[in-house]
């Protein structure tokens, strides 16, 4: 039985409204997703990890920039500002962010929270003037996995219809954090023991040595932007030739220059140091390396440490 025209016309007006209404409803499934900015990389990592296909998220602070010293854009306070959730690593870490993220959190229907906020006090290091505290906190394994259940119950407040899967995301991820720390305590147990010293440009690696048993010495503070004097660089020079330390790093967001002082300064005592690869310490590597997530960046970081101490 055939259509007649004016019915066959009807119903394929009626059919391409039904695409049109089925598209246009796609189209504001995909615009009115959840928008996440994070600062680092790191921090965009750990989100990811439990938002998922949940919600778009972004971060700021380009792989390879100092987040102690960035300073934020025009085009990052745009983006912080359309954004729906901010998530910083904080305790001090983006000092010169802190300001537009203030303003952000006090609009209406807008969500600003930090990694750090949740920890426990008594698990935190304080620095030598008694006052700051050390901000590099994700080097200890346990404290990333608090920060990651943070991650999960915030996100929770803003979609609690979505709870039961950052949940388990968050379990599922912190399974994989155990791993990572188990293979890490396994594997820097190859440094002899005279060797297991750490000595970075910053002093970003405290959490890191405490963790696992190893000295760690910064030759600048927990923050970059005071320059070592000419003691610091002598004091560093007796100690690694006392104690015939192999090797240095420095971080891969900041200069060499003063740790190559240290070096010559050991090579004038007759005491060949070398440098190390480049150690990650503020952000994971940049996109489609192997370093670009957490888990990646933390064993990069092992193996490097590993492979020159124990040359």
């Amino acid at each position: 039985m055939k259509l007649k025209p004016e019915l066959f016309f009807r119903s394929l007006i009626i059919i391409q409204l039904f695409l049109f209404i089925q598209c246009g409803s796609t189209e504001q499934s995909k615009t009115s997703q959840i928008n996440i900015v994070c600062t680092t990389g790191m921090v965009a990592d750990l989100v990811e990890q439990i938002a998922a296909e949940d919600a778009r998220v972004e971060f700021i602070i380009p792989a390879g920039l100092d987040p102690h010293t960035y300073k934020p854009t025009a085009k990052d306070v745009e983006k912080i500002l359309s954004s729906d959730i901010v998530v910083f690593s904080g305790i001090g870490l983006e000092a010169r962010l802190e300001g537009v993220l203030s303003n952000f959190g006090e609009k209406e229907g807008k969500t600003v929270f930090s990694l750090g906020e949740a920890l426990d006090k008594s698990s935190l290091i304080i620095t030598d003037d008694g006052h700051a505290v050390d901000p590099h906190f994700w080097f200890n394994v346990d404290l990333w996995q608090a920060a990651t259940s943070h991650v999960a119950e915030e996100l929770s407040l803003v979609m609690p219809e979505l709870e039961e899967d950052f949940q388990a995301r968050s379990v599922q991820y912190i399974d994989s954090l155990d791993n990572l720390k188990t293979w890490a305590t396994r594997e820097l147990e190859n440094i002899p023991l005279r060797q297991r010293v750490l000595v970075t440009v910053h002093d970003a690696f405290s959490y890191f040595g405490k963790s696992f048993a190893i000295d760690v010495r910064g030759l600048l503070g927990v923050s970059p932007e005071i320059d070592a004097g000419v003691q610091d660089i002598s004091q560093l020079v007796n100690f690694l030739f006392k104690n015939e330390i192999p090797a240095v790093f420095v971080e891969e967001s900041l200069p060499t220059k003063t740790m190559e002082a240290v070096i010559e300064g050991c090579r004038k005592k007759g005491h060949i140091v070398s440098i190390g690869n480049k150690l990650y310490a503020d952000n994971v590597g940049e996109a489609g390396t192997a370093e670009d997530n957490y888990i990646g960046m933390f064993r990069y970081n092992v193996e490097t440490i590993v492979t020159a101490l124990t040359e």
